[in-house]
Parts: structure tokens; sequence; C-alpha cells
């Protein structure tokens, strides 16, 4: 059988080298702790600031991540049917992202949600923005590095999103037990938009990086 060369694996240091992955490791640093706070910290809210039985939060509570399972299939079929129309992958990457950071942008209004099923509409909201803006942030490590290192760069993002959610939920308990929810909804509505910003300003265009040449490609 012919031999066939196997595309080489770049190693950990050589890809920290390279603007493309610090970019992905912020971007993911700045939104994965957003749907996390939404997790861990959403039944406190509403019984706590909003007054809701336990009971009240079984029953309803699975709402918003219900919609949050939406945005993640319908974030990754509207990129793909962008990319379909010739969209090329930064343009249909970026409309995405920026549409569900918007989307995220709707925690500047929980707090002030003049009643608890508006509260769970806005966070509903929220919550489909964050999973549609994450389809396309994860779809954008495939369009930046070779599928050799896709494992990898992944695996960096990951560190960096635990990272986020170590620090994210204790500034959280600090600024709940001396302050309120308002702050912490405020930093969730503006981390996603913050991450995207962070993606597209340090690799423009998401331009490939070459594992055999390190030096950027325009893709």
């Amino acid at each position: 059988a012919e031999a066939v060369d196997k595309e080489p694996i770049p190693g950990t240091w050589e890809l920290l080298r390279s603007r493309q992955a610090w970019a992905l490791m912020l971007c993911r640093f700045m939104v994965g702790p957003v749907i996390q706070f939404y997790w861990y910290w959403l039944p406190d809210y509403l019984v706590t600031a909003r007054g809701m039985s336990l009971i009240a939060v079984g029953a309803l509570a699975w709402l918003p991540f219900l919609a949050g399972d939406a945005g993640s299939l319908i974030g990754g079929w509207t990129a793909d049917g962008l990319l379909k129309r010739g969209m090329t992958a930064s343009k249909a990457r970026g409309i995405s992202m920026l549409t569900g950071a918007v989307l995220c942008l709707g925690s500047l209004t929980v707090v002030a949600a003049p009643s608890i099923p508006l509260a769970l509409a806005v966070i509903s909201m929220v919550m489909f923005g964050h999973t549609f803006l994450s389809a396309s942030m994860f779809a954008a490590i495939g369009d930046m590095f070779p599928e050799s290192a896709v494992g990898r760069v992944t695996g960096m993002t990951g560190v960096a999103g635990g990272l986020g959610g170590i620090l994210f939920p204790l500034l959280t308990g600090y600024v709940v037990d001396h302050y309120s929810y308002a702050p912490a909804f405020l930093l969730a509505a503006l981390m996603p938009m913050a991450g995207a910003v962070a993606l597209f300003g340090l690799a423009p265009g998401l331009r490939r990086w070459s594992p055999r040449s390190s030096v950027l490609v325009t893709r």
C-alpha cells in the first residue's frame, strides 16, 4: 500500500505562540462563565430575589435551559446556512456571534423585569443567545486550525473557560452578598460581547494558522 504522509501535530507551546489560540482562549474565558452563572445561580435568584417557592422553581426554571438547547441547534444551522449561501467563514461566524451577543445583553433587564414570567422570558432569550453564539465560537476552532490541532486547541480553550468558571462564581458570590444580583447580571450581559470582540480583534478575519510555516495565512 502506498504510504500517506500524515499532517504534523503541532505542540502545545507552538500553538500558544499563535494569536489565534489566545483569541479563542480569551473568548471562551469571557463567554463560558455566563452560562454557568445561570446554571448555578438561577434557582437562588428566583427564590431569594423573586420570592418563588422551590416547587415553582422546579416547575418553571427548566424553560430557559430548553431555550439554551434550541440556541445550540439553531445557531449551528444559521451559520451553516450562511456558509452554504457563499458567505465566508469569518462573516458567517461574526454574524452568528454578534446576534447571540446582542441577545445576551438582555441580562441587563432581568432585575428590572416587572414580573416573574417576564424575567424568565428574558433569561430564556439570554440563554438562547449564549448557546447561539457558542456554536460558532467552537466551530471557529476548526476554521482557524488544521484538523490535527483542533482537539488540542479545544482543550486549551477549555482550560481558559474553566479558569473563568472558577473566578466568576467567586465574584458573583461576593457581589450578591455585599450588593445585589444587579452587578452580576450586568457582567453576564457584557461578557459575551467582550468575548466576541476579543476573538475578532486578536484574530481578524479568523485567519488560519499554518503548522508548517507558523505564520498567519489569510482564510
